[in-house]
């Protein structure tokens, strides 16, 4: 059987194909927009605009293994973030980056660009996933409780901002916000700039604006229904511990995670259902 085959019919501007280690992926040309979408995690790998240069970053040494965590693009963390709110659940962010989601239904959209819409169901979640590529990449999340027992959840949409050198960037929009990083307490004054490793978890559900200098743009996250907003990069130390990221590009991004997460995490009635999605767009300076 194809690939083709065992998925539903697609619009002119999609196609499915074999990616890195022989994957499957959608791949999307639309007219406002380009992407790529592994269905191993249902990760998107790449988004650009029309007429604009990619938006994510994607380590020249992800593994696409369709067993290891892709490294980059917009991993999803479900339905724990890292090991969870005890530091006990395994594995690290979760099952859905790590599983094989169905490919429910490809189409346009009226203003040109490709919705695809993607699902999942494993322990008791049932998950569905709407990718939707144009001049802004929107991606949003809907989880229902399948099981008897209310359940805790946490989610992030990990979002690797591809950028020209992050020390010469500034991110703006979460001052005042409370975070925790490595079990400390602190708030955010000022504008966030990245000078060594960071790793926050912010009470903040404020758009979040990278302005990249070296590539002359901005690029707006925003969140819905996301009261978390963790922002990371390894910086050189960090990187070199990591297997599938090259130790030099740890310069070349910077995590802005669209979450619910810790103290924030929604608890899930049986038969109930939660959502939350985050929008990414990209200004001239």
């Amino acid at each position: 059987m194809t690939i083709e085959a065992a998925h539903p019919r697609l619009p002119r501007t999609a196609a499915l194909s074999a990616g890195r280690g022989g994957q499957p992926r959608l791949l999307v040309d639309a007219p406002t927009g380009s992407a790529e979408l592994y269905l191993f995690g249902a990760h998107v790998t790449a988004w650009t605009p029309q007429g604009g240069r990619p938006v994510l970053f994607t380590s020249r040494r992800a593994r696409f293994d369709g067993e290891t965590s892709i490294r980059g693009g917009v991993p999803l963390c479900l339905p724990w973030f890292s090991v969870g709110p005890r530091g006990v659940s395994r594995p690290k962010h979760g099952w859905a980056r790590i599983m094989s989601w169905t490919l429910r239904s490809v189409e346009t959209t009226r203003a040109g660009g490709v919705r695809a819409l993607l699902s999942l169901e494993h322990d008791a979640v049932s998950v569905l996933y709407e990718v939707t590529v144009g001049r802004t990449l929107t991606m949003t999340l809907s989880l229902r409780n399948t099981g008897v027992e209310p359940r805790l959840v946490e989610a992030a949409l990990h979002t690797y901002v591809a950028v020209h050198d992050v020390t010469a960037c500034v991110l703006t929009g979460l001052e005042g916000a409370d975070y925790t990083e490595a079990g400390a307490s602190g708030r955010q004054t000022g504008p966030v700039r990245v000078t060594g490793p960071i790793d926050r978890m912010y009470r903040s559900q404020a758009p979040v604006r990278v302005t990249d200098p070296g590539n002359d743009r901005m690029i707006v996250v925003t969140g819905t229904g996301s009261p978390t907003t963790v922002v990371w990069n390894p910086w050189s130390r960090g990187a070199a511990e990591l297997a599938d990221l090259a130790d030099d590009e740890f310069a070349s991004f910077v995590c802005v995670e669209t979450a619910a997460a810790r103290r924030d995490a929604p608890v899930i009635e049986p038969g109930a259902s939660w959502s939350m999605s985050a929008a990414i767009a990209v200004e001239a300076l």
